[in-house]
């Protein structure tokens, strides 16, 4: 089963009921959330995610459906089959940060995502960028690494003679980013619409 569509078979909807306002991208940011800092209450996952507590408890009560997580008096956890998951999410994106680049994206707040050999599902970056928005971040740039250097895909310019910046050294020594690989840089005004955005941009290299 893909990446995807696992994501999506954790929030099946057995039952009828009111529209729900969360999907895949949210299960993945919780299961990232919850497998770089567990645990989690509700409260906080709530606010980290951008959802009302009532959609969260709907989320949580079907991934535990699911044997993802369980959930004690101190918070929530992921389950043995939840880090399993999240370590097969971490191979596909190794590199998830918070970090500033001001002349590519002058937002307050920066989320950034490295893509291990997905560069042929980039045309131009568009649909990275319309997916981030729709998911309330101001938009994102998407790069491909090919010959040792970030290039945007639509001109394959070398971003990082165009802007020079100690980001790249980072991105490098933290990702080691090989040639395919592709970077999103997520900016938003809010930290959570960052977060949101960026997962939503980088899930949709998988559509």
């Amino acid at each position: 089963m893909s990446l995807i569509n696992e994501l999506k078979s954790f929030m099946i909807k057995k039952y009828a009921g009111p529209q729900e306002y969360f999907n895949h991208v949210h299960v993945a940011l919780l299961i990232y959330c919850l497998g770089e800092n567990a645990p989690k209450s509700r409260f906080e996952l709530s606010q980290f995610l951008g959802l009302g507590e009532g959609s969260v408890r709907t989320v949580l009560k079907r991934l535990k459906a699911n044997s993802i997580i369980y959930i004690t008096k101190k918070g929530v956890y992921l389950s043995e089959k939840g880090l399993t998951f999240y370590n097969e999410f971490k191979k596909v994106f190794p590199l998830i940060i918070e970090d500033k680049i001001y002349s590519l994206a002058p937002c307050k707040y920066n989320v950034i995502v490295l893509a291990k050999k997905l560069m042929n599902k980039v045309s131009q970056g568009i649909e990275q960028r319309d997916q981030a928005i729709k998911y309330g971040a101001n938009g994102a740039i998407t790069l491909v690494y090919e010959k040792e250097s970030f290039k945007f895909p639509n001109t394959k310019e070398n971003v990082e003679q165009l802007y020079p910046s100690e980001f790249w050294s980072k991105i490098r020594s933290l990702g080691q980013p090989e040639d395919g690989d592709v970077l999103i840089i997520c900016f938003a005004e809010d930290r959570q619409k960052a977060y949101i955005g960026c997962f939503a941009a980088a899930l949709s290299l998988f559509s």
